[in-house]
């Protein structure tokens, strides 16, 4: 007769073997000196390929809001925006929080990227880990963050941290974050409805 108990205990030594020798391979990504990580089109099919993929931006700096992201021809772009169109390519910057990782939720970690708003028409490589992170089409230069939801500010990240969380999503993972997080939207926009207010249906 097969003991299977033996068996389950091989497979979980195995499994574990491995995430420590993934550890020891991945080390050298595993420092948090930057608070911003450009997530370039590439391909990859293993975590350490993605992990050497993804650079560091210790130049990157945010808008200062949503309009600073915007460029104008009557006004100046932020040094920082200024940097971030011509290094990336972009014609404006714009940001959105990766689902499941919104303030809305309850993780103390809220994921950002920044992007290119009009990536669709100015850019045209395929961006397979910000495709994995937004979970629609992605083309052209991302740039990703983690802003801490007790200091309200981007906090250190690690290459192998984002390699991690995308790597989780390819594969499904934050499902039932991504699915809790809508079903909270939901709930206080029904509530919201009840209050007496009304939504607007905003068209192109």
């Amino acid at each position: 007769m097969t003991n299977y108990s033996k068996w389950d205990k091989f497979a979980a030594d195995l499994a574990s073997d491995t995430e420590e020798e993934e550890e020891r391979e991945l080390e050298k990504y595993t420092s948090k000196t930057a608070c911003f990580i450009h997530v370039p089109p590439g391909d990859f099919t293993k975590k350490e390929q993605l992990c050497k993929l993804l650079e560091e931006d210790p130049d990157f700096e945010a808008p200062s809001s949503t309009a600073a992201g915007i460029v104008t021809e009557d006004a100046e772009p932020e040094p920082g925006v200024s940097r971030a169109l011509k290094k990336y390519k972009w014609q404006s910057v714009t940001s959105s929080f990766i689902p499941g990782y919104a303030p809305g939720g309850g993780s103390d970690d809220l994921w950002r990227l920044f992007f290119d708003d009009n990536f669709l028409t100015t850019q045209t490589e395929p961006n397979r880990a910000a495709r994995a992170l937004l979970g629609y089409k992605s083309l052209g230069s991302f740039v990703v963050s983690c802003v801490s939801r007790t200091t309200g500010v981007e906090r250190p990240i690690s290459r192998k941290e984002v390699a991690d969380l995308i790597m989780r999503r390819q594969h499904g993972g934050d499902a039932e974050r991504i699915s809790r997080e809508h079903e909270d939207q939901k709930a206080r926009m029904d509530a919201f409805s009840k209050l007496g207010g009304q939504t607007v249906e905003l068209s192109g």
